[in-house]
């Protein structure tokens, strides 16, 4: 009998996850903190394009795209099987529609006019806006813009539980064994490299971004796999405290990998490149991992709170940070400066808007399965009180 997981679980109260659900909101924050940095370095498509960019953070957007999306499919994979087994088949598509679909249909259908009108203002000027839109020339941008992810979930998803329902009566042990075998190694973290190597080399070493709706199979393959990881791993969940060893470790071996990915990948081969960045991306996951088992297990009101608005902060970040770069183009302050302010702005707007319009709404229910009372004015009772 595989003995139960010592961490993770509030008894009692709501059975989740609490270091995996952190983990899987702070990849989905540091989205954000990417996208601010972009347009201020002068590399990667963005509607803002600071004219002073600065190259000082660059380090940071290698290591973040490298890994950030691939750790988050892998808890999106865990907690993707939890609900499965939790709740059965027609459960879990039903809210997988209502929770990743719905939100996917109704906030691009909002965002898209939004940020075409705002490309279009920057690009071309605020004339042409309008016959931009009445002319049918925005069509021509049609693009599911940040919210691609939620396109690939559902693929993602789908696989998911076609082969679970296919495999119903049959375990699978085989895959199980072979899989709890590679977690278990040291260098378990080259074993998963190894099998991720290929899409990567398939995009010249680099996870490509999307260029539109149409899936896109290079990108669903290299997601597909540390999804499968995430799957598998509910099911060996006894192998949690496994990522706490060599956490420091990992971290460490992390920053050659990054040096082959990274910095000289304008001298490295793309085969050679793309090893660098799934050797990099791989021992990031498994350091992350352990190191959010490691200190945010307890249950944390803060935590759970970020967790829960998270969803939303990513959601609708991209106006409200191409906004406030716009604004503070006229200050006469170097990039590196804006770059801090236009984070801890957006951020601090983006979660008093979801703690008043979104936390005790339908919206909320929507994106977090239920209504919730407002945190912040207890946050500033607590503050005051402390005084």
């Amino acid at each position: 009998m595989r003995p139960a997981p010592r961490v993770q679980v509030q008894s009692g109260v709501d059975n989740r996850y609490h270091a995996l659900d952190s983990m899987r909101a702070t990849m989905m924050l540091a989205g954000i903190y990417l996208h601010v940095v972009v347009g201020y370095s002068g590399n990667g498509s963005w509607p803002y394009i600071d004219a002073n960019p600065t190259h000082a953070l660059d380090f940071t957007l290698g290591i973040i795209h490298g890994f950030r999306m691939p750790a988050f499919f892998v808890m999106a994979g865990f907690f993707g099987a939890l609900l499965w087994n939790r709740r059965g088949g027609r459960a879990f598509a039903s809210n997988r529609l209502r929770r990743i679909l719905l939100p996917f249909a109704l906030f691009w259908t909002l965002m898209f006019p939004l940020v075409a009108a705002i490309v279009v203002w920057l690009q071309q000027g605020a004339d042409k806006v309008a016959p931009a839109f009445t002319s049918g020339g925005v069509l021509a941008r049609l693009h599911p813009l940040h919210l691609w992810f939620l396109e690939y979930l559902l693929m993602l998803y789908a696989i998911g539980a076609a082969v679970a329902w296919a495999f119903r009566k049959h375990r699978l042990e085989g895959v199980h064994r072979a899989y709890r075998w590679a977690v278990e190694r040291s260098y378990a973290p080259l074993l998963f490299a190894a099998v991720s190597w290929l899409p990567l080399a398939l995009m010249q070493g680099n996870l490509k971004d999307v260029d539109g709706f149409m899936p896109e199979w290079r990108i669903l393959l290299a997601y597909t796999i540390p999804f499968g990881f995430g799957w598998l791993l509910f099911h060996s969940r006894d192998l949690l405290p496994r990522f706490e060893r060599g956490v420091w470790a990992h971290l460490a071996l992390a920053a050659p990998a990054f040096l082959v990915y990274g910095l000289v990948s304008g001298r490295t081969h793309p085969l050679a490149r793309a090893a660098g960045n799934v050797v990099m991306c791989w021992l990031l996951i498994f350091a992350c991992i352990g190191l959010f088992l490691r200190y945010c297990s307890r249950p944390s009101a803060r935590w759970r709170y970020m967790s829960d608005a998270s969803y939303w902060l990513y959601i609708m970040h991209l106006p409200v940070v191409v906004l406030l770069q716009v604004g503070l183009r006229p200050l006469p302050a170097p990039a590196i400066v804006k770059i801090p302010i236009v984070l801890s702005l957006a951020v601090t707007l983006l979660t008093i808007s979801y703690d008043v319009m979104v936390r005790p709404t339908w919206i909320g229910e929507l994106l977090n399965g239920r209504r919730y009372p407002r945190r912040l004015p207890e946050v500033r009772e607590e503050v005051a009180a402390a005084a």
